[in-house]
């Protein structure tokens, strides 16, 4: 019998897949670029239990069932159904072994990859919401101004007196880039004099959009840290003035860690169990409908600052997505605004076997 011709997985297709359908344009289009669909044999391992190997596979022709240590299969999937078009038992370190029942074509994205360009898209258009700023006009103390950040009163003592200490004050001009967009994250900034403009580049503007104006007392540069991507935004001083800076490195030994507190499955389920704690999902709906945590409320991440104010500051918020980086930011965000929150370790649970 011949072989049936490897064939390239169409852009109209790709853009079907999940999470991949998340991705601006611009993105979907470099990734879709940098994918080649592969063919493996009947019979072959696409992975096995207890591998670290993360990329995420996709399914595009014919069968590949999910199997037990014992070798009982929990689940299949076939290429054109609803169920390839996402990702393949894609938890690490693999839960289970994946074995085609048939010559299988399927494709390979990095993981690392598309979590970091979710991340970064579901992120971008909002910085402006994670710039935050205290008006405070008793005081021109800028550490007194910082202490009283809700964020920061959570960041153990000695940890605050090492950063203050390794803050870098710097002079600014007016007209002087202070962040650029799609520049590596290098600094976390604190506006103690002058004012900034904030603005973002897209490909459907001419021109800059301009999202906010920021004062004295101000904080950004964060979230490129946080989930080490490149800068989503550009700051530009409006007028001469002065910032504290802290290297990337100390930042996240000093303040994302105290900021982003980890919280097992066990430790979590029991919390929610009591009610003292709530599931919260920050991948897209579309994830959300494939498989979530019972329960869970769910907000992407692109949307969780527009939606605080319906969240319950007596809870204790869990944030889960599949790798980790969306989660972190999540977390982190939600901890700068007053909230109790912690991320899931691990990522969420793999689907349960069915029946």
């Amino acid at each position: 019998m011949a072989q049936q011709p490897l064939e390239q997985l169409s852009l109209e297709d790709f853009r079907k897949l999940i999470p991949v359908n998340g991705l601006r344009e611009e993105n979907l289009l470099q990734l879709h670029k940098r994918i080649d669909a592969q063919r493996a044999k009947a019979g072959t391992r696409l992975f096995e239990i207890g591998s670290s190997k993360s990329d995420s596979i996709y399914v595009l022709r014919g069968d590949v069932a999910l199997c037990d240590e014992s070798g009982n299969i929990v689940r299949s999937i076939h290429g054109g159904s609803a169920d390839a078009l996402h990702r393949l038992a894609h938890q690490v370190p693999r839960r289970v072994n994946a074995i085609c029942r048939s010559e299988v074509d399927y494709i390979a994205i990095d993981s690392g990859l598309l979590d970091v360009m979710l991340t970064w898209d579901q992120t971008g258009s909002f910085e402006v919401d994670e710039l935050q700023h205290e008006d405070d006009e008793d005081t021109g103390d800028w550490m007194t101004r910082l202490l009283q950040m809700k964020a920061f009163q959570k960041v153990p003592p000695s940890n605050l007196q090492a950063m203050f200490m390794r803050m870098e004050q710097v002079q600014a001009k007016a007209g002087e880039v202070v962040i650029r967009q799609g520049e590596e994250g290098d600094f976390f900034y604190v506006l103690i004099a002058g004012r900034a403009l904030v603005t973002r580049e897209t490909p459907t503007s001419p021109k800059p959009i301009r999202l906010a104006e920021l004062d004295a007392s101000s904080c950004f540069g964060e979230e490129a840290l946080i989930s080490d991507d490149v800068r989503n935004a550009t700051v530009t001083m409006l007028e001469k003035g002065t910032l504290m800076r802290l290297a990337k490195d100390d930042f996240r030994a000093l303040l994302t860690a105290p900021l982003t507190s980890d919280i097992s499955f066990p430790a979590a389920s029991e919390k929610v169990a009591t009610g003292e704690a709530i599931w919260l999902d920050v991948r897209l709906p579309s994830e959300y409908k494939n498989h979530h945590l019972d329960g869970a409320l769910n907000i992407p991440l692109f949307m969780l600052r527009l939606k605080l104010a319906s969240l319950d500051k007596s809870k204790t918020y869990i944030v889960y997505c599949d790798g980790g980086r969306r989660s972190a930011v999540g977390s982190f965000v939600l901890t700068h605004k007053g909230f109790e929150a912690k991320r899931l370790k691990g990522g969420m649970p793999e689907r349960p076997a069915e029946a």
